[in-house]
């Protein structure tokens, strides 16, 4: 996810700052009593509220991206196969930015002048990554720096100069196996040292200082700033053993969270003069975690009430930490901030299900949903995850990753909303699918193309359409059971296109268990990267004996979240009766490595506050030592049962036995 805040285009802000003054001063020397009156009248007008219009980004990207402050937005996009690329949109058109070698790339920040830094496999073979930059000019080139091509670099953040963040191996006279470097405009890498352990450079503002995380020999971290006056200087904890640093901003002053002497985590701030502020929250049931900041020393980030709900925060000096709000529901998560203090992120409404909001001072928490006039049937933002500068966002939705642009436009693509289907999804039978769209040129016409995820050829959908929206509908008869990608197409009579797609669970004629959504995966809950939060995907299909206690036939299981990709098709026992459905069996992330999973579901019936649970655990075990190491794990409820505290939304989970009656359905 987008832990950093883009620093960019504050020259427009000071200037107009700078030239209102004057302005308003030969107004009112040419005419005191009219300029009175405008001013009057403009101070009790209120606010026009800002629209959006849609810009399809991907229909499958899964892991990191960054927008920067021309609204250009570069992501990484699944490409199947276990594999991902990475992607780049500059306005007006899409490039991909290939590889170093290896099978797929992925982003990690994009700069103000069109520099992409993240990372990607040098060789078909190999399933470490190295560091890359990519412009435009020079396409994607690596800034690994041999003798040690067998182990993994990456990079985490860029600015404006062509600086990059983030570490390389390195192996001295003492084993340190990461060491945070700075990279120059020219490529050059800077070893920044560590403090006694291994270390991570993980933000850089504009003057080439940086921030970032090292660990020691007992493992525990710290959160460190190096200059190069300085060097490496450790930030200290609030008590407890370890810190993180998120992020930097153009004053030098670091955000960040740690452990508390109470056994808490708190988000902080720190800077020279004061060292660490305690962000909060006051209460001493509660955790925050810190997300994102600005050069006005706002804080954003996410509170994680014990055995309780989520909510969004944003700190500044004057309000303290105040608790965003939600749309009526129990949680919120905040994903960034930008320069002008906009906060954006998801929120749940009454029903459950997540909307992305944009929040301000002065109008509080707005549903992004009730500024897109023009939005395609069904269409629902459901998190916004990135704002630029300009006010552009990039948010995920029913219909994929897109981007909300706060300008009308005309030729450009139509806009798609989710695919949605008729009836049951049953093998042998016709399964009949559509989506909604809207063009923003009512006289083009438009053709739809469906692929159906099962190796048939792709075919022609069904248009009805008036003054540039309408619907595009097909039908397909699938011959086995399994989770399948229905994928949609429309292209208009100007060449340009859209597309989305979902994942469809197809059962057979017994019994079966099945069900596909989506819910917001809270921070903690990747292992290798506790700063993580953001929407997780998931589906599952199994067929069942008749007393429902374990899987016969095929069962299949697909979760992600950024760059973890687990799919099973091995259960070692699937139990399903009254609202509660329970799994477990072994898989492989990334289609590799031998894993075992857990996943529980509940529906409303049995949940305390009536709401769909999920709780999803991922572990492996040791190589060395045997002992089970934990990949991913929700944390939802208490003693992690039951995935309590958790949402999902988009999601339909049905079973069915062999005379047709149900134990359980979700819609």
């Amino acid at each position: 996810m987008k832990t950093r805040t883009t620093t960019h285009q504050r020259g427009v802000g000071w200037t107009c700052w700078l030239l209102y003054p004057l302005v308003a001063l030969a107004a009112w020397a040419a005419n005191p009593q009219a300029a009175a009156q405008q001013g009057t009248a403009a101070m009790k007008a209120p606010p026009a509220k800002t629209i959006y219009r849609i810009v399809h980004l991907s229909p499958s990207a899964n892991g990191p991206f960054d927008i920067n402050g021309k609204g250009q937005v570069a992501f990484t996009e699944d490409v199947g196969n276990d594999r991902t690329m990475a992607r780049f949109y500059d306005g007006k058109t899409f490039s991909n930015l290939g590889t170093l070698g290896g099978a797929g790339s992925f982003v990690n920040a994009l700069n103000d002048v069109g520099q992409i830094i993240g990372g990607s496999n040098f060789s078909l073979e190999s399933t470490d990554t190295h560091v890359y930059r990519w412009t435009a000019q020079t396409g994607m080139v690596t800034l690994h720096s041999p003798p040690y091509n067998l182990a993994t670099s990456a990079a985490f953040d860029i600015n404006n100069r062509g600086q990059v963040a983030g570490y390389l191996p390195f192996f001295g006279p003492v084993f340190e196996p990461l060491h945070a470097t700075r990279w120059s405009p020219e490529n050059v890498p800077l070893d920044l040292g560590t403090l006694n352990g291994p270390s991570l450079a993980m933000a850089i503002n504009e003057a080439g200082q940086v921030a970032g995380n090292t660990r020691n020999a007992a493992g525990s971290g710290l959160a460190f700033r190096w200059t190069e006056a300085g060097g490496m200087v450790g930030l200290g904890t609030l008590g407890g053993a370890d810190s993180d640093s998120v992020a930097i901003n153009a004053i030098g002053h670091v955000a960040g969270h740690s452990a508390t002497a109470a056994g808490l985590t708190h988000a902080f701030l720190w800077t020279p003069e004061q060292g660490l502020t305690d962000l909060g929250p006051r209460r001493t049931d509660a955790d925050s975690f810190t997300v994102g900041m600005n050069d006005s020393d706002t804080v954003v980030g996410i509170i994680r009430i014990v055995d309780g709900p989520y909510r969004a925060f944003a700190w500044t000096r004057q309000a303290g930490m105040k608790d965003l709000g939600t749309f009526g529901g129990r949680s919120a998560y905040a994903h960034d901030v930008n320069q002008p203090g906009q906060v954006v992120g998801s929120a749940e409404a009454r029903d459950g299900a997540s909307r992305a909001f944009v929040w301000t001072g002065a109008e509080g928490l707005v549903d992004l949903n009730t500024r897109i006039p023009r939005a395609p049937s069904g269409f629902v933002a459901t998190a916004a995850r990135g704002i630029s500068n300009n006010g552009a966002i990039v948010a995920d939705s029913n219909a994929g990753l897109v981007l909300l642009v706060p300008t009308a436009a005309t030729h450009v693509a139509p806009t798609l909303g989710p695919i949605r289907r008729s009836g049951a999804a049953r093998v042998d039978m016709p399964l009949s699918v559509s989506a909604g769209f809207v063009d923003a040129d009512p006289g083009e016409t438009h053709r739809a193309s469906w692929s159906w995820g099962d190796g048939s050829k792709d075919e022609a959908g069904v248009v009805s359409e008036k003054n540039g929206a309408g619907t595009a509908s097909g039908k397909h008869v699938y011959r086995a059971a399994g989770l399948y990608t229905v994928t949609l197409t429309v292209t208009d009579s100007s060449g340009e296109s859209a597309t989305v797609h979902r994942t469809v669970a197809v059962y057979g004629p017994g019994a079966y268990v099945s069900g596909e959504g989506a819910f917001i995966s809270p921070p903690g809950a990747v292992k290798a990267n506790r700063n993580q939060s953001g929407p997780a995907t998931f589906a599952f299909l199994s067929e069942q004996q008749a007393d429902g206690r374990r899987a016969q036939g095929k069962a299949f299981l697909r979760f992600s979240i950024a760059h973890l990709r687990f799919d099973s098709k091995r259960f070692d026992s699937v139990a399903a009766g009254g609202a509660r459905i329970a799994y477990r069996g072994g898989g492989t992330v990334n289609g590799a490595g031998s894993y075992q999973f857990t996943l529980t579901a509940l529906a409303a019936p049995d949940t305390a506050d009536g709401k769909q649970r999920l709780h999803m655990r991922i572990w492996h075990l040791d190589a060395a030592t045997n002992r089970e190491v934990v990949d991913y794990d929700n944390q939802g409820g208490p003693n992690g049962q039951d995935g309590v505290g958790l949402r999902y939304s988009s999601q339909r989970a049905t079973t069915s036995n062999a005379t047709g009656s149900g134990m359980l359905t979700w819609e």
